[in-house]
C-alpha cells in the first residue's frame, strides 16, 4: 500500500508540475503577443480596401523602364500571365507599383521541392 500511494504522490506533483508550466507558457505567449500587437499598432494601418472598379488608363510615363508586355515561356498561356500579374497585384503591399517582366515555369526542380511546394499550397484550404 506504500507503493500506491507514492505512486499517487509522484503522479499528483508530476501533474501539477506540468499544469503550471503551461500556465507560465500561456502567460507568456499571451505577453509576446500583446507586445508585438502593441507595436504593429504604431505601425500605419493599411488603407482598407475598396471594391473593384474599372480603372482609367494612365499616361505613359517616359522613362527607361519597358512597359511592354510580360515575356513568357512558350507553352505559357497568356491568361495564366495575367494570372499570375493579378494576384501578385492582389497581395502588393509596397507604395510603387511593379512590373512583371518574365514569367517562367519551374518544371526542373526536384520531386521533394514541388511535394512541398504542394503542401503548402493545400495546406491553406
Amino acid at each position: 500500500m506504500e507503493n500506491f500511494s507514492f505512486g499517487l504522490a509522484v503522479t499528483g506533483i508530476g501533474l501539477l508540475v506540468v499544469f503550471v508550466g503551461l500556465c507560465i507558457l500561456i502567460a507568456f505567449i499571451v505577453v509576446l503577443s500583446r507586445i508585438i500587437r502593441g507595436k504593429s499598432a504604431n505601425v500605419k494601418a493599411p488603407a482598407p480596401v475598396a471594391p473593384v472598379a474599372p480603372v482609367a488608363p494612365v499616361a505613359p510615363v517616359a522613362s527607361a523602364v519597358q512597359t511592354s508586355a510580360p515575356q513568357a515561356e512558350p507553352g505559357i498561356p497568356a491568361e495564366v500571365v495575367a494570372a499570375i500579374t493579378a494576384a501578385v497585384a492582389a497581395v502588393w503591399q509596397g507604395e510603387t507599383g511593379f512590373v512583371v517582366r518574365h514569367v517562367k515555369r519551374v518544371a526542373n526542380a526536384p520531386v521533394w521541392n514541388r511535394a512541398g511546394r504542394e503542401e503548402q499550397t493545400y495546406s491553406r484550404f
